[in-house]
């Protein structure tokens, strides 16, 4: 046996001590005792939450828009002159009572025509009380021309047997039937005046009328020479001057009325469309006899409004809601609805509620009939999901697909009920699945309460 020094500089020496080696680690690995997985148990997570209640709540968006005057008078020139009257507080912004005289045009031309227009009445009508006498004259000398027809017919009888006889000559009898020609002539006469008498009659008639349509013309030109504001109005834009000479159609002022307010509020459309689903059980039927009434459906559907200055700092007016705009704006993508303020200037209130003015853009917050729905706090929906607690205390997450924001809430019909759990802490990472230990949340439950309640109230909704 050779000495381990010396072995180990054999050639079998390398494959021995590989073959050694493995042997000796098989031999540890079947000696070692089996390993095994003890499971951590993770902790609960402790999350604050709200009990959701089922309450009769008013749908509501938000939309924008310009305040636009109803009535947006142009003023022009009717007539033709130099204007001799400017009142001394025509200027831009002032406000006038409904038939103040701002302007008043040179008139005494048109009073020259009004004193023709009379003259021409009144002689016109002198003309026809002439003619209804000679009408009346034409029938008393047709009754004296037929008695002397008569009379002359039995002159020309009695001398025609008195010429048989001899007793008169041939030249009276001639002489008599003259005379008898000439009464059927004055007689044929007589008649046929009769019968043009009625047609100068009507045209003499057509001429008074002629003649009071020119004296009501040159009336309402003498009324055109002074322009009144017709409404309770302010001004907004002027332009003539006194003495200048104006056209007819030439420009004098713009005012716009005081008593109600326009507004074209823009909704976004799929918003919209989420809010009109309230409405779908309403219908009104099409046909030819019966056309939809618009303020008819609108009261149907209990819309009302409420408008205030987009980035507040004003207390807010109350709308009605007009009617919906006729078409989809092209460029914004949104539907238009047309609410109304009336009154804005009686409540003035200096500091805290101003006059709608033309151009101001106004939030309006539309809402429809009461419904019953579950709401849940904006904050709560973490991009379009919320976070649940399930009976046996687990984690789930629920996507709401269409959320109806309303403020501070958020109004579900469909996918939620009362007495469901929302989370309202936050929950970082939130897994399906994962143990939590809910903990009420009584501050967002109490400001949920206040949230529904001030809504109710401010949109007059009887719990």
């Amino acid at each position: 046996m050779l000495p381990f020094k010396e072995f180990i500089k054999t050639k079998v020496a390398l494959p021995a001590f590989a073959i050694a080696g493995l042997v000796l680690t098989v031999l540890i690995i079947k000696i070692q005792p089996s390993l095994t997985h003890n499971e951590l148990q993770r902790a609960a997570v402790a999350v604050s939450y709200i009990d959701l209640k089922e309450e009769l709540l008013k749908p509501e968006i938000i939309g924008y828009g310009l305040v636009q005057p109803d009535l947006d008078l142009q003023a022009k020139a009717e007539v033709t002159g130099r204007v001799t009257y400017m009142h001394p507080q025509l200027k831009k912004g002032e406000i006038f009572k409904k038939d103040t005289l701002l302007i008043k045009i040179d008139d005494k031309d048109y009073q020259l025509q009004l004193k023709q227009a009379e003259a021409d009445l009144i002689a016109s009508k002198a003309k026809l009380t002439e003619m209804k006498i000679n009408i009346e004259n034409n029938k008393l000398d047709l009754t004296i021309s037929a008695e002397k027809l008569k009379v002359r017919d039995k002159e020309f009888a009695r001398l025609t047997k008195l010429r048989k006889s001899g007793s008169v000559s041939q030249s009276s009898l001639e002489k008599e039937r003259q005379n008898l020609l000439q009464q059927k002539q004055e007689m044929q006469q007589l008649k046929n005046k009769q019968t043009t008498l009625p047609s100068q009659l009507k045209v003499v008639e057509a001429q008074i009328d002629i003649s009071k349509a020119k004296l009501q013309k040159s009336l309402r030109d003498l009324e055109r020479t002074e322009i009144r504001i017709p409404f309770n109005g302010r001004i907004s834009q002027v332009n003539t001057e006194q003495d200048q000479f104006v056209a007819t159609g030439a420009s004098l002022f713009n005012a716009f009325g005081l008593e109600k307010m326009v507004i074209n509020a823009q909704f976004p459309i799929d918003q919209f469309r989420l809010f009109i689903n309230n409405f779908r059980d309403i219908e009104q039927p099409i046909s030819d006899d019966v056309m939809p009434n618009m303020t008819r459906l609108l009261h149907s559907m209990g819309l009302t409004a409420r408008i205030e200055l987009a980035g507040g700092g004003f207390n807010d007016w109350a709308a009605k809601v007009e009617r919906f705009s006729d078409n989809l704006d092209p460029q914004t993508r949104t539907v238009g609805v047309v609410v109304s303020v009336s009154g804005s200037y009686s409540q003035l209130k200096p500091g805290s509620k101003p006059p709608l003015l033309e151009g101001m853009y106004m939030k309006i917050m539309l809402q429809g009939n009461a419904v019953k729905a579950v709401a849940v706090p904006r904050f709560s929906l973490h991009e379009n999901e919320l976070y649940l607690i399930t009976p046996d205390n687990k984690l789930e997450r629920m996507f709401i697909e269409t959320p109806q924001y309303q403020g501070n809430l958020v109004l579900i019909q469909s996918t939620l009920k009362a007495g469901d759990k929302v989370i309202t802490s936050d929950v970082f990472p939130a897994v399906t699945g994962m143990s939590v230990t809910p903990v009420l949340d009584q501050a967002v439950s109490d400001k949920m309460t206040l949230w529904i309640n001030y809504g109710l109230q401010k949109k007059g909704v009887q719990k």
